[in-house]
Parts: C-alpha cells; structure tokens; sequence
C-alpha cells in the first residue's frame, strides 16, 4: 500500500470517527449506523488487506446457532480441530487454522488486533476457560477475548479458515464478535440448515454482505 493510500484511508477513517450528525431528523440514526459500519469495516479488513496484499486468503465460516459450523471445519481438516456440541453457543472462541509457514501473518495485531492469541486448537475434552458450560446455556455470557491459532499441515499454504461464533447467538457479544470476524473476511463460507433459512438475522447478514461486495459461499 502506498503512503497516499495510506494517507487518502487515514483522513476518511478520521472523518467517519468527527462525525456525529447530531439533529434528530428523519435518516441520521441510519446514517450514524452506516458511519461506524465503514469504520469497522476500513479497520478489520480494507486496511490490513491493502497492506499486506500477499497475506493468506481469510475464509471466515459464519452462520446459524447449531448450523454445524465447527463440524463442517473439522470434516474439511479431517481432525477435530474446532469444538463442537449441543450447548449453544458452542463456539465462543474463534479457532483460526492455519498452515505452519503462514503463522506469522496471524500473531501480530495485522487483524483483529482486540483479540488476544491463544495457540492450539480447541480439541474434545480439552480444558477451555472460553468453552460454555451448563450454566451457560441461556446465552447470558460474555464474548470470548481471544483467538485460537491452530497451525495444521492438513491446510494449504496461503489459505486460512475461521470458524467464527453464531450470528444469531442468543448472546450479545458472541453476536457483535462475529460480526466483526465476519467483516475481516476476504471470503463468507455461509453455513445453515433447512429449518433455519427463513430466520431474519442470517438474511439480515446475507444483504449486508451483498451490498459490500463480499464474496460469499453458502452451505
């Protein structure tokens, strides 16, 4: 990325960050929405891809509360690498798997800075402080604080997979968090389920990704 489109991103993030639109007229709550989405949206991945355009391909797999997200990783990986179980939300903290060669370009803060780094995947019966437990199942908990980075041969070189938590957790934060692993993606890997397909959040997400661009594959 060049210093001009370093300097162009810079002065229209700052702008978006001034502006408060602050009169009660029809269209400024939409308005001040879309503000902090672009804000969001230039921070978790317009910026970071722009400077590090040789970083490995980010395919974040979102979805539906019990969509099988983490059984479709662990079914592409051929291990159980990503957590998966009846208690919602299952996912809490984000597994991002990795080849070996490409672990520095997921350590540093280059994406999702917020996140602290955990290394190792989230194996069955392993001792996890971000897992649920039977208390947690009315969703009533706080989103997960760290990224787990699983270094696997089995993934290609140049290719990354996320298994990010619901969208429409009954959890606040599991929500907020996967949104915004979402919006650092270079690809959607969409996953839902027959009896889910109608539910309003998951299209709500689908059109935001439509009017973004995103490219987005749907299972």
């Amino acid at each position: 990325m060049t210093d001009r489109t370093t300097q162009v991103l810079d002065t229209f993030a700052e702008h978006l960050r001034t502006l408060t639109l602050p009169l009660p007229v029809e269209g400024a709550e939409a308005a001040r929405t879309e503000a902090r989405a672009a804000l969001s949206q230039l921070a978790d991945h317009v910026t970071p891809r722009l400077a590090s355009l040789d970083a490995p391909l980010l395919v974040v797999i979102g979805g539906s509360t019990g969509a099988g997200k983490s059984t479709l990783v662990n079914a592409l990986v051929g291990a159980p690498v990503s957590r998966s179980g009846a208690i919602r939300p299952t996912t809490r903290r984000p597994v991002l798997l990795h080849h070996p060669a490409d672990e520095p370009w997921f350590t540093g803060t280059r994406i999702l800075p917020g996140l602290a780094r955990v290394h190792g995947g989230a194996s069955p019966g392993a001792a996890d402080a971000e897992a649920p437990g039977a208390q947690d199942t009315t969703g009533d908990v706080d989103p997960a604080t760290s990224l787990a980075l699983h270094a696997e041969e089995r993934i290609p070189q140049g290719l990354a997979l996320l298994d990010a938590p619901d969208i429409d957790s009954v959890a606040k934060g599991n929500r907020e968090l996967a949104r915004q692993l979402l919006r650092a993606a270079d690809l959607w890997l969409f996953v839902t389920t027959a009896n889910r397909y109608a539910d309003a959040v998951p299209w709500e997400v689908l059109r935001t990704a439509a009017e973004r661009d995103v490219t987005v594959d749907v299972v």
